[in-house]
């Protein structure tokens, strides 16, 4: 942690979220009124926009253009996702639909990774994949093409990287296939060249034994609280005691 994260007060780190959880929600500029009306700040919007004065500084806000509110930077929503984020904890609604989608997957490996990645990507409204050894599945560009906070250049970029991804699948499934979800934020996404976009991947494991990456792909304001339970769910499911009841119900 630099010195700038240090340095952050109690309130800042508020203002921070409620920036964050605001450009996810609508992938617009947020400015202080914004945050007076909706969060009980208990403090001016001279204050707040005092504050947001402070945390651009500090590089985790900017603003995109004269006039605009702020939009986090790749520092911020990195500091959001390590410090400050809690985990959404999924409907039963939602449980009981992926868990019946998952039980209606059939052995079939390429049927598993192409309905894996259906799912993810219905159920977020972002870009995924899934990858398994010699297995490699994309689906829902549209989702990111239909997303207005999604620059067409970043949509670009992500086809490219879903073009290429095959090549990039038997180092990712290393790097990943034994971890829990985790973020990379704009450049940290190291197989793309220009990446302004954001990517949650995680490892997981069939019941056969076989291993696997998963990933999410979509935009720097994407819903990262319910993205990452979204995934970290689904690899609980396939894995340890609850994969084996999945086996069974598959193979009746």
């Amino acid at each position: 942690m630099n010195q700038s994260e240090d340095l952050i007060t109690s309130r800042q780190t508020k203002i921070l979220a409620a920036i964050v959880k605001e450009n996810c929600e609508n992938g617009q500029p947020v400015a202080s009124k914004d945050l007076v009306d909706k969060y009980n700040f208990n403090v001016s919007s001279p204050t707040i926009r005092n504050e947001m004065q402070v945390l651009e500084k500090n590089g985790f806000i900017k603003q995109p253009y004269t006039s605009a509110g702020r939009v986090p930077t790749d520092k911020g929503f990195r500091y959001f996702v390590n410090q400050l984020m809690d985990r959404v904890k999924l409907s039963l609604k939602e449980q009981d639909h992926l868990k019946t989608e998952l039980m209606k997957l059939q052995m079939a490996n390429a049927e598993i990774s192409r309905r894996l990645a259906k799912l993810l990507s219905d159920h977020s409204q972002q870009a995924s994949f899934a990858l398994f050894p010699e297995e490699v599945s994309t689906i829902g560009l549209s989702n990111l093409l239909a997303n207005p906070s999604m620059p067409q250049q970043d949509a670009k970029e992500i086809a490219e990287f879903f073009d290429h991804i095959d090549e990039h699948a038997e180092e990712m499934i290393k790097d990943y296939a034994g971890h829990g979800p985790e973020a990379k934020i704009g450049k940290e996404i190291t197989l793309s060249k220009n990446s302004d976009y954001s990517m949650i991947v995680s490892g997981l494991q069939l019941p056969s034994g076989k291993k696997g990456v998963i990933g999410l792909v979509g935009p720097k304001s994407m819903k990262y609280e319910k993205n990452m339970s979204l995934m970290e769910y689904i690899a609980k499911l396939l894995g340890g005691g609850a994969g084996v009841v999945l086996l069974i119900l598959m193979l009746k």
